[in-house]
C-alpha cells in the first residue's frame, strides 16, 4: 500500500512539475520558436501541425487527444494538454540525459525534448533551439 501512495505522490510531483514549466509564457516561446500555422504540411516521415508543430509521432506518444491529430493540433489547450503530457512521459529520460533531477528542467530544456523526440535532450541538433528559447523566456 506505501508503494502505491509513494508512486502516486511521485506522478502528481512531476505533474506540477510540468505544469509549472509549462507557463503561458513558455507555450508562447514555443509557438513563437515554431512559427507554425493553422495548416498541416507533409513531410518524407511525418506530419506536422498546428501553431506548435506538433507531428503525427508527438500527437501520438502524447495520449491522442482530441478528435483526430489535426484537429488537436490546430486546438490550442488541446495542443498544449499533448504536450504536457508528452513532457510529462519523456521529462525523466530528458532530466537523466542532462544530468538533471526531473525538476530541474526548464523551458528550454523542453523544447529539446518537442524538436528532438523522447530523446531530444542528448542530441546536439536540439542546442540551438534551446538558446532560442532561453532568449525568449529572458524577456
Amino acid at each position: 500500500m506505501i508503494k502505491i501512495y509513494s508512486v502516486l505522490l511521485i506522478s502528481l510531483f512531476l505533474g506540477l512539475v510540468t505544469t509549472q514549466i509549462l507557463t503561458e509564457k513558455c507555450l508562447s516561446c514555443l509557438r513563437q520558436h515554431k512559427e507554425g500555422t493553422e495548416d498541416c504540411r507533409m513531410t518524407w516521415t511525418d506530419t506536422f501541425c498546428g501553431k506548435y508543430v506538433m507531428s503525427k509521432g508527438f500527437w501520438e506518444a502524447g495520449g491522442y487527444r482530441g478528435l483526430s491529430f489535426e484537429a488537436c493540433a490546430s486546438d490550442d489547450d488541446c495542443a498544449a494538454d499533448t504536450m504536457k503530457i508528452f513532457f510529462r512521459r519523456f521529462g525523466e529520460r530528458c532530466a537523466k540525459q542532462l544530468n538533471k533531477e526531473t525538476y530541474q528542467l526548464t523551458c528550454a530544456d523542453y523544447i529539446r525534448l518537442h524538436n528532438g523526440g523522447a530523446d531530444g535532450c542528448s542530441r546536439s541538433d536540439t542546442l540551438a533551439d534551446s538558446k532560442s528559447i532561453e532568449g525568449c523566456m529572458s524577456y
